[in-house]
């Protein structure tokens, strides 16, 4: 246990006398901020981007061009009157309505369905005869 004592007083005084280094290094030369005079439209860029001053401030990330000035040409704004004309959209036409057959139309497609195919076809009881089975269901496809 003495051992890690000693160890650890040991560190305490050589933090100590770098501290004490670092601190008088740093009184003697003490650092010298330079601020820039910002003007009208000035940029500045640094690591975290670009930062434009003036009556149009602006930020863009790394990496990324600076913006364009604002549009204006003798006083008169550019996108007020642009050169493109967009016609207006049309309304859309609606799809044509799709006509179902009424429940008699369906009856009657299937009946007639089923008499064209089966030649025992009864619509009374909606049956053919078979040779083997006897009677069966018809079944079209329209129901």
């Amino acid at each position: 246990m003495a051992v890690f004592g000693r160890i650890a007083l040991g560190c305490t005084f050589g933090f100590a006398l770098l501290a004490q280094a670092g601190l008088a290094f740093a009184a003697s030369n003490p650092p010298r901020v330079v601020i820039p005079q910002r003007g009208t439209n000035s940029v500045i860029c640094d690591f975290r981007g670009c930062f434009g001053f003036g009556p149009q401030q602006f930020y863009t990330r790394p990496g990324q061009p600076l913006p364009n000035g604002p549009p204006y040409t003798n006083g008169r704004n550019v996108y007020d009157n642009p050169r493109i004309q967009i016609p207006p959209r049309e309304a859309p036409t609606p799809p044509p309505r799709a006509l179902y057959p009424s429940p008699a139309q369906k009856l009657r497609q299937h009946q007639t369905w089923c008499a064209e195919r089966y030649r025992t076809y009864n619509p009374g009881t909606n049956s053919y005869t078979t040779i083997n089975q006897g009677t069966r269901t018809c079944r079209s496809p329209f129901g």
